[in-house]
């Protein structure tokens, strides 16, 4: 039964994360653009900043469910 929840979750949170990482702009202009930009590199991202947290947030959730999965399929 548990079991089975955690798989249902896993499977919600792969689409989420394919979704929110597919709605993030691709940086195509590397390292060195970041560079002569000067203060924006650590300045705010708006809707950007928002797209990482909750990418990171399910990245994060997606990795706790593999371990439980793991652990509770033994």
């Amino acid at each position: 039964m548990i079991l089975n929840l955690f798989l249902i979750l896993f499977a919600l949170v792969c689409v989420a994360l394919v979704f929110f990482v597919l709605l993030q702009v691709p940086k195509q202009a590397g390292l060195s653009a970041s560079m002569a930009s000067g203060g924006s590199l650590l300045g705010g991202r708006g809707v950007e900043g928002g797209l990482v947290r909750i990418t990171s947030a399910l990245g994060a959730f997606f990795m706790l469910l593999a371990l439980l999965i793991g652990y509770v399929s033994r």
